[in-house]
């Protein structure tokens, strides 16, 4: 998204970004406490996830290099209800909140470039319902994995099967079948705590509607 700033706008926020690195499990907005940071990744994926009163979890959403967090700060919020820590380490410009919402509100085109994320960002949400009412826990997994390679930019990437069942919200004798079907599918390969992609559009096909519209979308609003 920085890439994307007109001139003048990266001109006046660089000065304010710190480049930080991001370990896995690095909590960056936490469920009530004040946003005090945001951040812009460079590399890595970020969980959104929502938890009920008992403790259970369920991932709603992810935010790679595409976007930043957390967006609810340049629509009035000072925080939020869901936790956002990071899925896959990496690193990322964080910006004072105070200095990113002084900017977007005298920049039109600096706030309507996060808001244009904020909006793609909901339809991701929306189309995550869809496929938890819609799918089942192959298909769902087939979209997660794609979501993810998409914003790692590689077809290979270590995830663990207890990280999978947190983030689709199954137990992880699910998760493990799951992979064997994909994987007896030749849509992957699976070994040690890896994943690699061997058939990219056997999971789109996998993952039907619910992938595909939310990247459009995004592109249409944001850029390619």
């Amino acid at each position: 998204m920085l890439a994307r700033l007109t001139d003048a706008d990266r001109a006046r926020i660089l000065p304010h970004l710190t480049l930080t690195s991001l370990p896995p499990r690095m909590p960056l907005v936490t469920p009530g406490k004040p946003i005090e940071r945001c951040y812009f990744l460079e590399a890595g994926v970020a969980s959104v996830v929502s938890t009920t009163a008992d403790g259970k979890q369920a991932e709603i959403g992810i935010i790679g290099r595409e976007g930043m967090i957390d967006v609810v700060t340049v629509m009035g919020g000072a925080s939020s209800p869901l936790e956002v820590f990071m899925q896959m380490p990496g690193d990322a410009y964080s910006i004072p909140t105070a200095e990113l919402v002084a900017m977007a509100d005298d920049s039109r085109n600096f706030r309507r470039l996060l808001l244009g994320f904020a909006h793609s960002f909901l339809i991701q949400v929306s189309h995550t319902a869809l496929a938890t009412v819609t799918l089942n826990i192959e298909d769902r997994l087939a979209r997660w994995l794609l979501m993810t390679c998409d914003r790692l930019e590689t077809d290979s990437f270590p995830v663990t099967h207890e990280f999978m069942s947190l983030m689709l919200g199954v137990r992880r004798a699910g998760v493990t079948d799951a992979l064997g079907s994909l994987a007896a599918a030749g849509h992957i390969a699976t070994s040690r705590g890896q994943i690699t992609i061997l058939d990219r559009n056997g999971l789109e096909k996998r993952a039907g509607d619910s992938y595909g519209t939310p990247e459009a979308n995004y592109r249409d609003l944001v850029g390619d």
